[in-house]
């Protein structure tokens, strides 16, 4: 599917991604930004991530937000890359339910590498097997 994008400078097709070009893209940046619905309404925040085994993993603090809002709750992760220059770039969502992971014996042995930037304990993971996998790019007009 190709949409054209045209704007006071700049021009370029939307060209829906396949599921594994998708999952390549969101594997090839270290931040996301993971957003749910809570009682105050809409909350994002971006996080270190990491892709593994079509699951989006990241760490947190014991007592963080998304520790006591996203456990078996339905969360959505936007991972991207925009060219402002060139007006380019991607983005890739992916929506499931969240679970919380309390041991480190639950996590995959490549994922505990994932080292947040934010300063602070984060001994917690949170797992995302997303059900849904959508993606698109942003490319110059032929």
């Amino acid at each position: 599917v190709r949409v054209t994008v045209r704007g006071a400078e700049a021009m370029g097709d939307l060209v829906e991604l396949g599921r594994d070009e998708g999952w390549d893209l969101a594997s090839s940046q270290p931040f996301c930004r993971v957003a749910w619905t809570s009682s105050s309404g809409p909350t994002v925040i971006p996080v270190s991530h990491v892709v593994h085994d079509h699951a989006v993993w990241f760490r947190t603090s014991a007592f963080s937000t998304l520790v006591r809002e996203v456990d078996d709750e339905r969360v959505a992760v936007l991972v991207d890359q925009v060219d402002t220059e060139h007006s380019l770039g991607w983005s890739v969502q992916l929506r499931g339910v969240a679970h919380v992971h309390y041991h480190l014996d639950e996590v995959p042995e490549p994922v505990r590498a994932l080292h947040p930037l934010a300063s602070g304990a984060r001994p917690l993971w949170i797992e995302l097997r997303p059900d849904e996998v959508h993606g698109r790019r942003l490319v110059a007009e032929d």
